[in-house]
């Protein structure tokens, strides 16, 4: 396999890992093997671009220069996409509660304080809070109790106050 075909195949699986928030993956088959891990799974922004090694069992170390993400809030944090909606930091399962017995963290019409955990979003069995960034009103809960949602989907409409 050429070189330049190597690195076209690596970068579409970073790629593809850097979307999904994966840090490590590893694939072999009967003439190869690859192995690639990240140093972070967060929203890819502008930082300075950092090389990323790849080593494949035939000895051919690939060396590709990849853009890495800069951290605008941490992952598991709410981001305030306008002034009236807080959107999915990642992609998993809503719930409005801890469990099903529990009382739902946050319902329409209640106002809630910075830091107030608002959901969980469950991603690859981690259980993700997500937590009201200033003093809100919810005027509106978007996603459905125990049903996926993508990274950068509304959660709720708020007011802010």
């Amino acid at each position: 396999m050429e070189n330049t075909d190597i690195k076209s195949k690596v970068k579409s699986l970073y790629d593809i890992m850097a979307d999904e928030h994966i840090q490590e993956l590893e694939i072999n088959s009967a003439d190869s093997s690859i192995s690639i891990k990240r140093k972070a799974a967060q929203p890819i922004l502008n930082k300075p671009k950092s090389p990323v090694q790849v080593q494949v069992q035939k000895e051919i170390v690939v060396e590709q220069t990849v853009q890495e993400p800069i951290e605008a809030e941490p992952p598991v944090q709410s981001q305030l996409s306008s002034e009236n909606t807080i959107k999915s930091p990642i992609t998993g399962i809503f719930y409005k509660a801890a469990s099903p017995d529990s009382p739902a963290f946050a319902a329409e019409g209640d106002i809630v304080e910075s830091g107030k955990v608002l959901c969980i979003i469950e991603a690859m069995k981690v259980m993700n809070e997500i937590k009201a960034q200033s003093k809100v009103k919810i005027i509106k809960i978007l996603s459905e109790n125990g049903k996926s949602v993508e990274a950068g989907q509304d959660l709720f409409e708020i007011e802010k106050l």
